[in-house]
C-alpha cells in the first residue's frame, strides 16, 4: 500500500486542498491522510472539501517551531509516518504547497527495493561530502520508516533539529547507500531532472510543459513582491488540470 501524508496548518489551507487533489489524482489507490496542526488548525469548510477528495483528515499536537523542527516534531512526524505501515508499504511525506504529478518514481523504487526516494544533494560520494534530502516530498519503505522512528526514540537531537534531514540521515545510516536514492532536481545544468520549482518569475511557464516534464512540482519557493499567495493554489490546480488532460490525451 502506498500511504500518503501532508502536513499542512491554518496558513496554507487552500494549498492543502490543492496538494490532496493532486496526490489523488497521480495515484488514486493511495491511502491519503491531512496532517494539520492543532495551535494552527484550517477552516471547517476546507476539511470538507479535503475529506470530498477522498483524502483523511487528522490533527497532530506536537510542536512544530515554525517549519518542522525540533526533537518533539521530528519524532512526532516519523510516528505519524510509522503508524499501521507494513514493511513493505510505500510511506510518503509531502508539504502542502507541493505537487505531485506522477508516481512513476515510485514503480522505480519498489522495482530497486530501495527504502528511501527523494531529490536531494551530496551525491558524489566524495569523502567528507554530507548527503541530504529536500523535505518537501520523500518516500520510504515502512520497514526503513519502523528503523527510524526506533532510533530517533533513543538519539538526543538538537534544539531545532530539521524534520527532513533528520530523518533523511536516520534512514541512510540504517539501511544503506544501496538502498537509498538521491535524484538531482531540475537545474540549467541538469535539464533531466524530474523535481523541481514553479518559475516564478517568468511570465510565459506553461502547467501543461510542467505536468509533462516533472513527477514533483514544489510552488513554495519565493515569489516576486506583485505574486499574491493565491497565486500558489491556483498554480497547483492548474498543475493538475494540465496532467489530467495528459492522460486523457
Amino acid at each position: 500500500m502506498i500511504r500518503i501524508y501532508i502536513f499542512t496548518y491554518a496558513e496554507d489551507a487552500q494549498e492543502a486542498v490543492a496538494c490532496v487533489r493532486c496526490a489523488r489524482t497521480a495515484l488514486p489507490g493511495a491511502l491519503v491522510t491531512v496532517v494539520d496542526d492543532c495551535a494552527a488548525l484550517v477552516p471547517k469548510s476546507v476539511r470538507r472539501s479535503i475529506l470530498a477528495y477522498g483524502a483523511r483528515y487528522r490533527q497532530s499536537g506536537f510542536p512544530r517551531n515554525g517549519n518542522l523542527r525540533g526533537p518533539e516534531c521530528v519524532r512526532g512526524i516519523i510516528s505519524t509516518l510509522t503508524a499501521g505501515a507494513a514493511p513493505d508499504d510505500i510511506v510518503i511525506k509531502i508539504d502542502s504547497d507541493t505537487v505531485l504529478l506522477s508516481g512513476a518514481w515510485l514503480r522505480e523504487m519498489e522495482r530497486d527495493g530501495l527504502d528511501w526516494y527523494s531529490t536531494g544533494y551530496g551525491l558524489d560520494h566524495c569523502e567528507g561530502a554530507e548527503r541530504g534530502a529536500y523535505g518537501n516530498c520523500y518516500a520510504m519503505s515502512g520497514r526503513a520508516a519502523r528503523l527510524a522512528a526506533a532510533a530517533l526514540q533513543e538519539r538526543d537531537l538538537p534544539p531545532l533539529a530539521p524534520e527532513d534531514l533528520t530523518i533523511a540521515r536516520t534512514v541512510f545510516d540504517l539501511c544503506g547507500d544501496d538502498r537509498v536514492r538521491l535524484v538531482s532536481p531540475w537545474t540549467p545544468e541538469n535539464r533531466a531532472g524530474r523535481w523541481s520549482w514553479w518559475n516564478w518569475d517568468s511570465v510565459t511557464t506553461d502547467p501543461e510543459d510542467y505536468a509533462r516534464s516533472y513527477d514533483v512540482v514544489s510552488v513554495g519557493n519565493p515569489r516576486p513582491p506583485h505574486v499574491p499567495k493565491s497565486a500558489r493554489w491556483e498554480v497547483m490546480h492548474a498543475l493538475c488540470d494540465a496532467r489530467l488532460n495528459l492522460n486523457n490525451q
